[in-house]
């Protein structure tokens, strides 16, 4: 729908705001003030609907299996994650192997200025070990990595993500992360 007056309708408004004492310049002004309000509006609506990414992190299995890494035992691990690479959250250490649990909740504020299309979460073991990733004074090791595709408005996504472990020939496919993610409107009061 074409919201632009023709000429004939602008003449007619003219004519009829002419009736009623009302000037071009009145009406022209009186358009503008509706334009300004219906902006600030719609930039106070933007404001007021900030989205947040609600993530829980539940567990993770198949972390370091003693069958393929038997030197590996009762570690400390934790899971990096993100949507924002330059504002990374972690979970609290857990200890234990293959299988761990975290069970803990998080709400990210997203920046839709930003490009928000994933979540990025690794899986580090923390620690001394003669598995340790070579070069690091603390002894952390990436064990496993995904990135997972951010939910929608429409519902909730939970599910059981595959992780990829670097290794020195190359990526090889090990253990899986269980999460939910949810977007929802943050409330400004």
């Amino acid at each position: 729908m074409n919201t632009d007056m023709t000429e004939v309708q602008k003449k007619q408004r003219a004519s009829w705001y002419r009736k009623r004492g009302r000037s071009n310049k009145d009406l022209t002004n009186t358009i503008m003030d509706r334009r300004k309000l219906i902006e600030n509006k719609r930039i106070a609506d933007e404001r007021d609907n900030r989205i947040g990414l609600v993530l829980s992190i539940h567990h993770a299995e198949g972390i370091d299996d003693p069958s393929n890494y038997p030197s590996v035992f009762n570690m400390n691990y934790c899971v990096l994650f993100w949507v924002y690479s330059d504002d990374q959250l972690a979970t609290e250490f857990v200890s234990g192997s293959p299988d761990l649990e975290w069970n803990q909740k998080y709400c990210i504020e997203l920046d839709e200025s930003r490009d928000c299309r994933f979540l990025h979460v690794e899986v580090l073991r923390c620690g001394s070990s003669s598995e340790s990733s070579p070069g690091t004074s603390n002894g952390t090791r990436l064990v496993g990595r995904a990135k997972i595709p951010l939910p929608d408005f429409s519902g909730k996504t939970e599910g059981r993500y595959g992780l990829v472990r670097l290794e020195e020939d190359g990526y090889k496919a090990q253990g899986h992360i269980t999460l939910s993610m949810k977007l929802i409107k943050i409330d400004q009061s």
